[in-house]
Formats: C-alpha cells, structure tokens, sequence
C-alpha cells in the first residue's frame, strides 16, 4: 500500500515518529507530503544551532520552523569572527532581539554573544519571556543586566538563568559583574528563577545575605551555582538553611571553610537536606584561625550526598580519614571527583578506602595521591565485585597492580580513562588480551601510554571489541594501526579510534579508504577533555 493512500492525520503521526534528517527528506517527496510535512508542529522541537543574528529573520521566517523552541545563537562561523569575535559590533543588535520576539521560544542560548548595543528595556522583555536563557559570558552592559533583573523580579517567564559557569576560561571571556544591582533586587529577582548559576559574578557580602534571606522565606530555586563569589562573611545559620533546601548547588572556591562557624553548613546537612549534587571544590577545610571542622560531622555529611565533587578541596588528614571509612560503612554517594586533593593518603585503611570505592557507579581520582597498597586493595576488591562503571585514574602508578588482577578489574567498567597512567608492558598487553575474550569496556582511554610493544594482532583483536579507543601520543606502529582498520567489520563494536596525526601520517591510504571504521579521528596533541566543571544546563 503507497504511504500516499493514507489519511493525511495517519501520515501526521508517522512522520511525528521519524527524526529531523528523515523529516527532511520526506518533505521533498511530493506535494502532499511536503505540505503535510512542513507542519510547525513536527519541528518545533528541532534545536538549532549556531545561527548568525543575522540570519534568524530568515530562519524564523520559514513556515515550518515558525513554532521552534529551542536556538543558539553565534557568529563564531561567519568571515567576521576570523577578525575578533568580541570586536565586531554587529553580533546582536535591537533588529535581531525584535525577531526573536515574535518567536515562541522556549530556550535561547546567547552565550558569549556581544549584546552591548541592544536596547536594555528590550532585552528585558524578550529575555524574561522565555524559560531558559544561557547567556554564559555573554556582553552584558550594566544598565542591560539592571533592567533584566527589574523585569524580572516584576514578572518573569524565566525559570533557568545562566550568566557565568566555571569552564575553561577562553581569551575573549567576559563575565558579567552583577555587584551593581542592589541586594533586595538581585535576591527578590532569583528566587523566583529554578535554576540560577551565576559564578564569578562579582557578589557582594550584602548580596548574598540578601539571597540567603530570601531563599529561607519563599523561593523557587532548586539548584544554584555561586562558585568563586565568597560566602565567608554570610551569617552561617542563614546559609545553611538556605543552601541544604536546594538539590544542587556549587560552592567551588567559595571561602566555605573560612566562615566564622563551619560546622553550621555540615551539621544541618547530617540532620536535614534535600542536597543530591553538591561541587565543594577548591575550598580549604583545614582549621583556619581555630575553626575547627568537626571531621567525624564533615564526613557524615557528605556521605548523603548522592554526586559530589571534591577537585583541588583541601583538607586534614584525619577528615580524609573519616570520609572514607564512612563511605565504607554507609553512603549514598553515587558519582565522586577526587582530583588534585591535599591530605595525606596513607593514613587511610586500604581496606575502607577499596570497599567505600567499589560502592559507587562512577569515580574521578586522577592525580590523586592513593598509594600502592591502597591501589592493589582497589582493584583486588573491584575483581570481585564493584558497581563501577565509570573510571578516571589518570596519572596515577598502576604497575604494582598484578597483571591478571589490573585486566580482570578493568573489564567490569564500561568507561575507562588511565591517560598517563604507569603500567608495565605485560600490563597493558594483558588487558587487551582479555578485552578480546569478553568486556563490558565501551569507553578506552590509553592516551600517553607506550603501546608499541604489543603485538599487532593482539592490540587489534581487543581494540575491535571496543566502541571508542583512545590511544594519542601511544607511540604506535603503522602495522598496529593498519591492523586494527583491516579487522573493523560491520560485526565488530569499534566506532571511533582516535590516534596522533604522526602515528597515522603513514598509514596506507588504501587500508583506510577499504575501512568500514565510522570515524578515525587525528590529533595533534592530546587533550584531557573530561569536563571538571558543574553543568545546569544541556543546551
């Protein structure tokens, strides 16, 4: 039966079902179909990205994308940005703000775009129109973000608001200062937002004083990102109640610890807290000025966290110590980043750091300080049984691990990154040789790591088995590569391999050009792109 024999509203369902790509090509079959398919409703949900400002009265303008909720706008591709993104006066001006005012959006991401020249009272509007605006870094004039904050504790659409995260600062960033805007304001206008992430915004004690207060008689917000702005001088009672009402929150390089009671924060999370992500990292909890953090009520404390994040956290000995050996005997923590933490590992029992560890389902210790026994008892326990399947020991010795012990545990984990990792050669053979029996690996980082010395074929028979490999900068051979991209088949699992520019430079053409390999990726150097930053927002 021809699908042209069927009811226009039995058509309209089916071509809800397929994706944009095979929407795309359906619409170009005949009229009918075309006219069915171009409905606005079937591509509403299409996300567009990196449209130029000045092409969105064009883009909008097309019938079946009138009713499209979701678009990112940039000029990062146009000839324009190769002379300075944030030279150019023309990435957004009051014509482009009134186009996406006629549009019915729901989520607009202007990040990093130059919005200086718009009109403040028509930013305002459009802007709290819509429900989620990630304006990351975006150029904001102080007048602009005074208005936007007016509207919005006026009346606001908003519920998520991102003007600054803690990424990877580039050369061009901005961040908007928001310490003009008075405290009543800015606090009033937030709490009536679900998700606020405003890091590095310049805050003043005043403003956050006035957010705490706020938050503890009637808010909205849910999860709230205030990293690098200092809540040492914040009256301690007011932030803990404020702070353990929300599900997720970062405080990375907040001065937590240098608050005139610490303890107030971790006690009322031990009792009462709706806290599930909570990112405390590059906060020192060592006694400042005989302020002592009770390590017995620290560790407690952050045991209910569900992911926690704990990158550059400076802390005792003895706090270390307790953390882990609750985490041993009752917790609920599902997702740990442990990285570039100062204390002294060997005070900790290998036995409850191993079995504390093993509890979780994903764990970033990369340039940690775990010690050898600590590391043996780890994947001795992890062998038997863990509930791991996510792994980042980057940096880390591995060589006193036995062979069969390393193999065995590391084939349990689905997602596994050991760049720069010390393994012997028998090591790293060994693991591709049980790789390719059976594994439940998808994911293999083994970037920085010699691996010329296994054979081949072997490197071939376990690399097939994998849907990524990542092996930059592993001083391989041409014949290993070739003989990987020979034994790739439609029956195999490998996807993406991702090799140095040199070691594939010599690679036979032919072989590649014959490869049913989806992608072969060429770097020039290797980049440890694990994202330690806290996301509120998936655009």
């Amino acid at each position: 039966m021809s699908l042209q024999l069927l009811p226009p509203e039995t058509l309209f369902r089916i071509f809800n079902c397929l994706n944009f790509s095979d929407l795309k090509a359906v619409v170009q079959v005949c009229r009918m179909m075309r006219e069915i398919g171009e409905d606005p409703t079937l591509w509403k949900a299409l996300k567009l990205l990196e449209v130029h400002p000045d092409d969105l009265m064009t883009v909008l303008g097309l019938p079946r994308l009138s009713k499209i909720e979701h678009i990112k706008i940039s000029d990062r591709n146009s000839p324009r940005a190769s002379r300075g993104w944030w030279t150019d006066p023309m990435s957004m001006v009051d014509e482009h703000v009134e186009t996406l005012k006629l549009a019915n959006l729901h989520i607009l991401d202007i990040s990093r775009c130059y919005l200086h020249d718009i009109d403040a009272k028509l930013l305002c509007e459009v802007l709290n129109n819509i429900e989620v605006v990630n304006a990351n870094r975006a150029n904001f004039s102080e007048e602009q973000l005074l208005a936007i904050f007016q509207g919005m504790s006026d009346s606001t659409r908003m519920k998520t608001l991102i003007l600054n995260t803690t990424e990877e600062i580039e050369e061009e960033d901005l961040f908007a200062d928001l310490s003009h805007i008075s405290p009543d304001l800015l606090a009033k206008a937030l709490t009536k937002l679900e998700k606020v992430q405003i890091s590095d915004a310049c805050l003043t004690s005043d403003q956050l004083e006035a957010l705490m207060k706020y938050m503890n008689k009637e808010s909205n917000i849910e999860e709230l990102g205030i990293a690098n702005n200092d809540v040492s001088e914040i009256d301690p009672e007011e932030f803990a109640k404020a702070m353990n009402r929300l599900e997720k929150l970062d405080l990375s390089g907040t001065n937590l610890g240098g608050q005139e009671r610490p303890n107030t924060f971790f006690k009322l999370m031990v009792v009462s807290t709706n806290l599930k992500v909570l990112d405390l990292g590059f906060n020192s909890f060592i006694d400042n000025n005989n302020r002592s953090l009770n390590p017995k009520v620290f560790a407690k404390a952050l045991n209910k966290i569900e992911h926690l994040r704990m990158v550059g956290v400076d802390i005792s000995d003895v706090q270390a110590q307790q953390f882990f050996k609750r985490m041993c005997v009752q917790t609920k923590i599902k997702e740990l980043h442990f990285e570039d933490c100062k204390y002294d590992m060997s005070l900790i029992n290998p036995n409850f750091l191993a079995s504390g560890l093993n509890k979780l389902t994903k764990l970033k210790m990369a340039n940690s300080s775990i010690n050898g026994p600590q590391c043996l008892e780890f994947f001795v326990r992890m062998a038997q049984f863990t509930k791991l399947q996510y792994l980042d020991f980057s940096f880390l010795d591995l060589c006193g691990v036995p062979t069969d012990i390393l193999a065995e545990a590391l084939n349990k984990v689905e997602k596994v990154i050991l760049a720069d990792c010390h393994m012997t050669e028998d090591q790293s053979t060994s693991l591709f040789k049980t790789v390719a029996i059976s594994t439940n690996i998808n994911y293999l980082d083994l970037s920085l790591i010699s691996v010329e010395h296994i054979p081949a074929e072997v490197l071939a028979q376990g690399a097939v088995k994998i849907e990524t490999l990542k092996l930059v900068d592993s001083d391989l051979l041409r014949e290993q590569i070739e003989e990987i991209l020979i034994q790739v088949s439609s029956t195999t699992k490998l996807k993406l391999l991702e090799v140095s520019f040199e070691d594939a430079f010599v690679i036979d053409d032919e072989i590649i050009e014959r490869s049913v390999l989806k992608e072969l990726r060429l770097s020039e150097d290797y980049e440890y792109d694990e994202e330690n930053w806290m996301q509120f927002y998936f655009p």
